[in-house]
């Protein structure tokens, strides 16, 4: 007998000891180069608790969003919206960071994962209740963070990595610590991501005089 069709077949997870050891992982080689779009105020390692992404969360740990590609990291941040103003534009920027060792994280785009009752609404969902209560499971079973489809990409071909660790600035780029930034742009500057993202998405930038 099969589910019922129109309704969320995403369950809640089991408890953290059935997870740990169990569930699918994906290990982040030290090297590994990842990708996050984020306010200047902000640093390109920020944990955040406040309980808006999807697996934020909570103090005293948070969550820290990147990609595997920069075009992923934009659909993230601009997905649903077909033309982008370019004032949205100011005082953002994009950055390449690395990660200084081994990190394994929970791998959601694994098909292991649905004997844990995971469900590719868990990459979709507006119910970030539901995520956040993944989240915690999984980061009290020993996991560092999750690998998951982004909500807005339809080719799956670079996933985003949610990172876990205690909340605020966790950024170090000079060098020592586990999280390294290698370079910094604003995205005002980076003409070459916007024609990529028409090119592949259809998404535009709409050029807006400063005086409005």
């Amino acid at each position: 007998m099969s589910a019922p069709r129109a309704t969320s077949h995403l369950a809640a997870p089991p408890p953290p000891d059935l997870l740990r050891d169990r569930f699918p992982v994906a290990t982040l080689r030290a090297g590994t180069r990842l990708h996050r779009t984020h306010g200047a105020a902000y640093s390109p390692w920020w944990f955040g608790s406040r309980g808006y992404g999807r697996f934020d969360l909570t103090d005293p740990y948070g969550t820290c969003y990147t990609a595997e590609s920069e075009d992923v990291t934009l659909l993230e941040t601009w997905g649903g919206i077909r033309v982008i103003p370019s004032t949205e534009l100011t005082g953002r920027t994009i950055s390449q960071l690395e990660l200084a060792v081994d990190v394994t994280v929970a791998d959601l785009t694994s098909n292991l994962a649905v004997q844990f009752g995971v469900t590719a609404e868990i990459f979709t969902t507006v119910d970030y209740g539901a995520t956040q209560v993944w989240a915690a499971a999984l980061r009290e079973a020993g996991h560092a963070g999750v690998r998951y489809w982004a909500r807005h990409d339809l080719s799956h071909t670079h996933a985003c990595i949610a990172l876990f660790d205690d909340a605020g600035d966790r950024t170090n780029s000079a060098g020592t610590g586990d999280y390294l930034v290698t370079r910094t742009d604003k995205l005002a500057d980076r003409g070459d991501l916007f024609e990529q993202l028409r090119e592949t998405s259809g998404i535009t930038v709409l050029a807006i005089p400063h005086s409005l």
